[in-house]
């Protein structure tokens, strides 16, 4: 009889730095279920890896008078390391410079943007640099820092466009999101009030994956 098959993940580490003891427990966390279900006999795949675009790494890279590759890859190296050191089980270690996956995300954009989900717009706000992320006012809520104003010409996925079968199906399945309190957030927070659409590309740096039909844009998501 087939096996069973079961698919777990930790995040896609971000490798500007070294990891951290938090990016440790959450491996161990993933590691332990992964074990858990190969003695239950399932087939698995169990993934970890590092998501390596980005403004932070092509500066930090700068900073150290070497390119963006250089930089993730000495990171890298240092970090799938550490998981070896652990005798972390992981099936495949992924990383978003991989020429394989680099080949598949510009697929995939292309592929999004022909069917209409993926559109150009521009995002306005205020920016924080190190967190690579947009906000509405004050300091980031991530990192406490200051941000600035910043317009940029951008592609946004439509996730709007998909909120209502969200909806539906997490009020059809209650169990899809554990626990509850994640469920009520996921739906409290974000799905009820309005999904809002994803920028996707950036313009004001290059160290990303190129969109074929407009080079001056890379995906970094």
């Amino acid at each position: 009889m087939e096996k069973q098959k079961f698919y777990i993940t930790t995040p896609i580490y971000y490798p500007s730095d070294k990891l951290h003891i938090g990016h440790t427990y959450c491996t161990v966390a993933t590691d332990a279920i992964a074990r858990y279900k190969r003695l239950q006999g399932y087939d698995v795949m169990f993934l970890t890896g590092t998501d390596e675009h980005g403004q932070k790494n092509e500066l930090k890279a700068e900073a150290e008078g070497v390119t963006p590759k250089e930089f993730v890859d000495r990171v890298a190296g240092i970090i799938k390391g550490q998981f070896d050191l652990m005798n972390v089980s992981y099936d495949h270690f992924i990383r978003t410079t991989d020429d394989y996956h680099e080949e598949q995300v510009k697929k995939i954009f292309k592929y999004l943007y022909d069917k209409g989900d993926i559109y150009k717009g521009a995002y306005e706000g205020l920016y924080c640099t190190p967190c690579e992320s947009f906000w509405t006012d004050g300091k980031c809520p991530d990192c406490g820092r200051e941000v600035h104003p910043a317009k940029e010409e951008a592609y946004f996925f439509k996730m709007s466009k998909y909120a209502q079968r969200l909806i539906d199906h997490i009020n059809a399945h209650p169990e899809f999101i554990q626990p509850v309190a994640r469920k009520n957030e996921m739906m409290n927070n974000f799905l009820l009030p309005g999904l809002q659409d994803l920028c996707v590309s950036r313009t004001s740096f290059t160290w990303g994956i190129p969109v074929d039909f407009d080079p001056k844009h890379v995906v970094y998501v």
